[in-house]
């Protein structure tokens, strides 16, 4: 083999040995573009709303539980604030699960119990088989507090993930 065609091999090799570098490096970066766009997604789409739905939530129990509030308090609240935000979450929820990697027992459990709580809901103002409010814990169903701290914890560690 000549000193020239050592060369030339050695140059394809290297050719070779680039394109395979520049083609992991790209696929890398490609990677990791997704994964941050999908954080967006998810910050955007999911725990965003559903930090501010439940903080305007919980905000709105204290007024509702006060020794004060009248009934018609409880309903103006369940009405025009609880219904609402609840149908809200939910749709958040059931609509962008998709950019979850899997859907996590806290926001099940808020599912679980918005379910119960809308189901109460149609029986209170839209049947009218029971009477006004609907009461925040429809038998014996608490609601999960758990599942605010875990969307306010997902939230803050997405945005200071993205804000790096």
């Amino acid at each position: 083999m000549t000193s020239a065609s050592a060369a030339i091999i050695a140059g394809l090799l290297g050719f070779i040995a680039g394109g395979f570098g520049l083609y992991v490096i790209s696929t890398s970066l490609e990677k990791n573009r997704e994964l941050i766009s999908n954080k967006r997604k998810q910050l955007k789409l999911v725990y965003s709303p559903l930090e501010a739905l439940v903080k305007i939530n919980s905000q709105e129990f204290d007024h509702y539980f006060k020794n004060d509030a009248t009934n018609e308090d409880r309903e103006f609240i369940e009405r025009t604030i609880w219904y609402p935000n609840f149908v809200e979450i939910k749709k958040a929820i059931m609509e962008n699960s998709h950019l979850l990697e899997e859907i996590p027992d806290e926001l099940l459990r808020l599912l679980n119990y918005i379910n119960i709580w809308l189901s109460d809901y149609d029986a209170v103002y839209v049947r009218q088989l029971k009477d006004a409010p609907v009461f925040v814990r429809p038998d014996g169903y608490s609601y999960p507090g758990e599942a605010d701290e875990f969307i306010y914890q997902q939230a803050g560690k997405l945005r200071k993930e993205l804000n790096r």
